[in-house]
């Protein structure tokens, strides 16, 4: 795995990413890999050089030879003598360089590259696993099969997965119930879907479609009892302003008509007194 640069927003990316996190451009992997080689081709050709200044041994560390007075004995070495003028003091030897040094620098180079790589990895894996959690989250109250299918493609190995199966299962079944239902399905039926299914999405269309066809029914019928049962069924039905309008409607009806009758009744009972007055 190397790092490359995203081809939309030029950040920094893992070649194994399938989609940049900053922007979310999809990645090629064809592309990303020729890009990776360009990469390590870089590193390759960085020139490494190393200074040395005196003679190897055989550890490894370079040593510089030291001026030495043949005059001078070991034991005039520790005598205290007459101080020295600054002009006779000699030089200090340069501290010895190390051979190894190039080695550590390109160690460290590569300990660099690593954990810079790590951290993206790192990164990539944080940011989809938030992703992950949020079309979770989603789904909680979701009753759309769709859903459930799209997450089951993108995050084949979530921890969710198996719970996402098992719903996605549970919601087509509803849905193609739901399905039968709408085109053919009778309002006991659709009763019977309600109380089955109480938190399904389809829940308020099938109760939308059970007032429909009571109001219907009380309308054929053209019954106060058939109204009143409707506006008692469904207090706040689609309908219940009609039903209201004509439930008083049907009211004034019967009241007019039991008014007419009495005038009959009467009418008739007066023609009968007339005639019996008239025989007698």
């Amino acid at each position: 795995m190397t790092m490359i640069k995203c081809p939309e927003c030029r950040h920094h990316i893992s070649s194994m990413a399938q989609s940049c996190p900053e922007c979310g451009a999809p990645i090629d992997p064809e592309w990303a890999e020729a890009e990776a080689q360009k990469e390590l081709k870089k590193l390759e050709d960085v020139p490494f050089s190393v200074e040395v200044g005196g003679e190897e041994t055989e550890d490894g560390v370079t040593e510089k030879a030291q001026p030495a007075d043949e005059n001078t004995e070991p034991e005039d070495q520790f005598q205290e003598e007459e101080e020295p003028s600054r002009e006779d003091v000699p030089p200090a030897p340069p501290a010895p360089k190390s051979g190894g040094g190039g080695r550590f620098l390109f160690l460290g180079i590569v300990v660099l590259i690593g954990l810079l790589i790590g951290g993206l990895y790192y990164y990539d894996y944080a940011q989809m696993q938030k992703r992950e959690m949020r079309a979770y989250e989603l789904l909680q109250d979701c009753s759309n099969p769709d859903f459930y299918e799209d997450f089951i493609i993108r995050f084949p190995k979530s921890k969710h997965i198996e719970e996402a199966r098992e719903r996605y299962k549970v919601v087509a079944a509803q849905q193609n119930e739901w399905q039968k239902l709408i085109q053919n399905g009778t309002r006991d039926e659709l009763r019977q879907f309600v109380r089955l299914h109480p938190t399904s999405p389809y829940v308020k269309v099938a109760q939308g479609r059970i007032d429909s066809l009571d109001w219907t029914e009380a309308k054929e019928q053209r019954s106060l009892e058939a109204v009143t049962h409707y506006m008692a069924t469904h207090p706040d039905g689609y309908y219940i302003d009609q039903a209201e309008t004509l439930r008083q409607t049907l009211e004034r009806q019967r009241r007019e008509a039991a008014a007419a009758a009495a005038a009959a009744r009467r009418d008739s009972l007066a023609q009968l007194d007339s005639a019996q007055v008239v025989s007698v």
